[in-house]
């Protein structure tokens, strides 16, 4: 039964990243937590007194949680996800203008407005803003970057920006331009930013393999889940953006709307499920063995689904 279950795995799953027991992944964990289901298990609930592994952010001299939690929510009316996700130690939080209408950021403001105190704990990401007029096929217009910056520090009331991604979904590294980088090294200047970085989820081989030719690329926030990780030339350009020390983030990394086609996916699914683990806390357990990663960053609009992907993340049993 073993040997069937490691052939799945090597053939579908993990193809890049070396042959793997799936039975010695799971073996030794239990998790029942179900992400639409307010009773966690008790192996959730134990992870609530503890904090989720930190790793490096590439060469930017910073430590971040391995999971990071994605505000696409309205957080002006949703607090306690955020107080949960610090007692969690996922302190870092990824937001955009145009989550929630806006009150995915305010949310974040109105909580370091409460709690000033938060604000050196906490990692703060957001894109720049996407408003009428500011856009030409993902490009911000230059006289609009600094009115998108300061827009964002004074939604998020904050004086700077941990990590400041210049493109809310770049699919072309022609955009990537001396200008900008000009730009993204005054605003450091200024302490407005700490780090600058992109987001990309269409063409993002050759967006990542252009900013691994760069040196002002601090971090990148890309698609990546147990389709994506098959892609040969997206294995390339994650690698050469690792060897660079460019900080990586995996997003969509539940692959909704892809579907498990083949037999094989099929079957290692279902015996993820037997182990206990729910498929989306799967997902996340798959991505995370990838090092070079620093964190996933997924969306928790709740607290069941926060402890749920939190006690994935503490798991300790690994792939290889």
């Amino acid at each position: 039964m073993k040997e069937k279950h490691d052939k799945i795995n090597r053939r579908n799953f993990l193809k890049t990243m070396g042959a793997v027991s799936v039975g010695s992944i799971f073996s030794s964990v239990s998790l029942k937590a179900k992400a639409n289901d307010l009773n966690v298990t008790k192996k959730s609930q134990e992870a609530e007194s503890q904090q989720v592994p930190r790793r490096k952010l590439g060469k930017t001299g910073v430590k971040v949680p391995c999971l990071s939690l994605g505000i696409e929510f309205n957080a002006v009316e949703n607090q306690t996800v955020l107080q949960k996700a610090v007692e969690f130690g996922v302190s870092y939080w990824d937001t955009a203008e145009t989550y929630a209408g806006g009150n995915s950021a305010l949310g974040i403001g109105k909580f370091l407005q409460k709690n000033p105190e938060m604000r050196e704990k906490l990692f703060i990401a957001t894109k720049a803003c996407r408003t009428k007029g500011s856009y030409d096929e993902g490009k911000p217009v230059p006289a609009d970057r600094e009115s998108c910056l300061q827009a964002s520090l004074k939604r998020l009331k904050t004086e700077y920006i941990d990590l400041y991604y210049g493109f809310h979904g770049l699919s072309d590294p022609v955009h990537l331009t001396d200008e900008l980088k000009q730009w993204v090294k005054n605003a450091k200047e200024r302490k407005l930013i700490r780090f600058f970085g992109f987001s990309t989820h269409t063409n993002m081989a050759q967006c990542l393999t252009a900013a691994a030719k760069l040196d002002w690329i601090d971090a990148i926030m890309t698609a990546y889940n147990f389709r994506s990780m098959q892609d040969s030339k997206m294995q390339a350009a994650i690698e050469a953006c690792h060897k660079v020390g460019i900080g990586l983030i995996a997003m969509k990394t539940q692959a909704f709307g892809q579907k498990f086609e083949t037999e094989e996916d099929k079957k290692l699914v279902e015996h993820l499920l037997q182990q206990g683990f729910t498929e989306g806390q799967a997902k996340i357990k798959v991505v995370l063995e990838d090092k070079r990663f620093s964190s996933a960053c997924v969306g928790m609009e709740n607290v069941a689904l926060l402890t749920s992907n939190v006690a994935a993340a503490m798991n300790r049993t690994t792939l290889i």
